[in-house]
């Protein structure tokens, strides 16, 4: 099953660089020179990009820990600085009703 995921993957994404590329060096005028040629760029682009979706779940997943991290220290902020707003008045209040 993985391995035709795999398989499949590959060829969609061979076939889009390498339609992305023709279509690229039609619209340019100029000639570049180019480390690979576009076949190859295509086959290793099909090759790579389980490399790309891990990585783009990898670091959706450090987003999550960061926006936990984030939003558990503003709670622990908020309510520290709820009990740190307390006054003096309001402590003896509080002692005085409770008979201390």
């Amino acid at each position: 099953m993985l391995l035709n995921v795999y398989l499949i993957g590959s060829l969609v994404t061979a076939i889009g660089v390498g339609g992305a590329l023709v279509a690229a060096n039609r619209l340019s005028d100029r000639r570049r020179s180019r480390l690979l040629s576009d076949g190859s760029l295509a086959v290793l682009a099909g090759a790579l990009w389980p490399v790309l979706v891990v990585g783009v779940v990898e670091m959706l997943a450090i987003k999550a820990v960061v926006d936990t991290m984030r939003a558990a220290s503003a709670r622990r902020i908020a309510t520290t600085e709820r009990y740190c707003a307390v006054d003096d008045s309001e402590i003896r209040a509080t002692m005085e009703a409770a008979g201390a």
